[in-house]
C-alpha cells in the first residue's frame, strides 16, 4: 500500500515459538497465553489499530501477532514505528505487521486510513487524546502548578472528526460484523454524576487527579464514549486504571469491573489482553467496562469470557436506571442500576493496592506504598498541596505527555 497519505511496510515474524511455552512475568514468574482471549480465526482475520506506536497500542499489536493477526497498524512516524515492530516481531509465532503511516486528525490521510480498514473484522482505538482535540497550551501547563489560572484557562474543544471520519471509513468498508475496541481511562463519568452520587461515591471521586481532570481530559473522553456508543457499529470500550509497565507493575490477572469505581493499577499486556479480548469475544459486546491487574494472581485459563460474560450492556445499564454520567438531573439511590454499582464498589474497594484502602488520601505523583510508609499526609477533599502544584509545574512532560490522566498516576 503506496500514496502520498500513506506508506506502508510488512513485517514477517523473525522467529516461530509455541504459545503454550510463551511466558511474562507476573504470576509466580511466568504468565501463559490463554486459550480464549480471542475467537478462533485470527489466521484469516485482519485487525487494525489506531495509536499503534503508543506505550499501550504497541503492547497490542505485540499480542495480537502473537495469537496470527494480521495487523494493520496506524501511526504517524512510520520510521520510528518500524524499530518498536520490529522488536515485536521478532517473538512472534506468526502473523504480520503492515504499517500505515497515517495521521488520524488530518483529512489529507483518510483514504489511507479507509485503506487500513478494508474488510477489517475489528479495530482497537488506542490513540492518544490529541487525536481528539485535547493539546494544551502554555496556559493550560501553568495552571497545573497555579490553581489561581486555572479559571483563565479555556474549557478544551473537543474534536471528534478523527473519530467519526474512523468510524465512517469502518462502517463503509470493513466487514459487516466489525467491532471497535475503544480504550480510555477509569474515572471518566465520575465528575459527571449528580451531586448527590459524587458525595455517595467521594471514596474515587476524591482523588486528586480525578478532581484535577487535567485539560478536561475526563470529560472529553467520556463524550467521545458518547460518540461511539451512539454511531451504530458493534462496539465495546475498555477504561484501565492507572497503566504501569512491567517494571513497576507486573501482568497477572485482569479484573473486569463496571460502575466506574474501580480504582488501582492496571499492567498495559494486561489492558491489551482485554483491548483485544473486547474487538473479538461476543461476550463483549455492547458493554462499558473498567480493569485492573491483580498481582499475585494467575490470569484466568478460560481467558476473558466467563468474566465478560457477567457484565452487562450499556442497554441494560440504561434500563437498570444507573446514572452514567451523562448529567443526569435526578439520582435514585434505591434503582437497580445503583445498586449494581454499589455492588461493584464493594468489590472494588478491597482491591487497591496499599494496605491503606482510601485512594483519596494520595497526593498526586506519591504511590500507595509512599502512604503506607506514612509519606503521604493529606486528608480527603484538601486543596492541592504545594508539593502537588510543584509536581504539575516541573513534571508537566512527564506526567502529562500525552496528557491522560491514568498514564503513570495512582487512581
Amino acid at each position: 500500500m503506496a500514496s502520498s497519505s500513506c506508506s506502508s511496510a510488512r513485517l514477517a515474524p523473525a522467529r516461530a515459538r509455541t504459545s503454550r511455552s510463551a511466558t511474562r512475568v507476573g504470576y509466580n514468574g511466568a504468565r501463559p497465553l490463554a486459550r480464549r482471549h480471542v475467537s478462533a480465526s485470527a489466521s484469516s482475520s485482519s485487525i487494525v489499530v489506531a495509536g499503534a506506536a503508543g506505550q499501550t497500542g504497541v503492547r497490542v499489536v505485540e499480542r495480537l501477532v502473537e495469537r496470527g493477526f494480521h495487523v494493520k497498524a496506524i501511526v504517524r512516524d512510520a520510521d520510528k514505528a518500524k524499530e518498536t515492530l520490529d522488536a515485536v516481531m521478532a517473538n512472534a509465532k506468526s502473523g504480520s505487521v503492515e504499517i500505515v503511516k497515517a495521521d488520524l486528525t488530518k483529512q489529507k490521510d483518510a483514504e489511507a486510513i479507509r485503506a487500513a480498514l478494508e474488510g477489517a473484522q475489528a479495530a482497537v482505538w488506542a490513540a492518544d487524546t490529541k487525536s481528539l482535540g485535547i493539546v494544551p497550551g502554555p496556559l493550560g501547563i501553568a495552571a497545573m502548578a497555579v490553581p489561581a489560572l486555572r479559571g483563565m484557562v479555556p474549557k478544551p474543544k473537543a474534536d471528534f472528526t478523527a473519530l467519526t471520519n474512523f468510524l465512517d471509513a469502518a462502517k463503509e468498508v470493513a466487514k459487516p460484523n466489525f467491532r471497535l475496541a475503544m480504550l480510555t481511562s477509569a474515572a471518566v463519568t465520575r465528575l459527571g454524576w449528580h451531586e448527590d452520587k459524587q458525595k455517595h461515591l467521594d471514596s474515587v471521586v476524591d482523588i486528586p487527579i480525578v478532581r484535577l481532570n487535567p485539560f478536561g481530559v475526563l470529560d472529553v473522553q467520556r463524550e467521545a464514549e458518547e460518540v461511539v456508543r451512539t454511531y451504530g457499529i458493534s462496539y465495546a470500550i475498555v477504561r484501565p486504571v492507572g497503566l504501569k509497565d512491567d517494571d513497576s507493575w507486573p501482568p497477572a490477572r485482569p479484573v473486569l469491573a463496571q460502575g466506574d469505581v474501580l480504582v488501582g493499577r492496571a499492567n498495559r499486556r494486561d489492558v491489551a489482553d482485554v483491548l483485544i479480548a473486547a474487538a473479538t469475544l461476543p461476550e463483549c459486546e455492547g458493554k462499558t467496562f473498567e480493569m485492573a491487574t491483580i498481582t499475585g494472581y494467575p490470569p484466568n485459563d478460560e481467558g476473558l469470557a466467563p468474566s465478560a460474560d457477567l457484565l452487562k450492556t450499556d442497554k441494560e445499564r440504561v434500563a437498570m436506571g444507573e446514572d452514567l454520567g451523562l448529567g443526569a438531573v435526578e439520582y435514585d439511590a434505591t434503582s437497580a442500576g445503583e445498586a449494581f454499582v454499589d455492588a461493584n464498589r464493594i468489590a472494588a474497594s478491597q482491591l487497591l493496592p496499599g494496605m491503606t484502602q482510601d485512594a483519596t488520601k494520595l497526593e498526586m505523583g506519591r504511590t500507595y506504598e509512599q502512604l503506607d510508609r506514612g509519606e503521604v499526609n493529606r486528608e480527603s477533599g484538601t486543596e492541592a498541596t504545594p508539593r502537588e502544584r510543584a509536581l504539575a509545574a516541573t513534571g508537566s512532560r512527564r506526567w502529562f505527555a500525552p496528557p491522560v490522566p491514568n498514564q503513570d498516576r495512582e487512581r
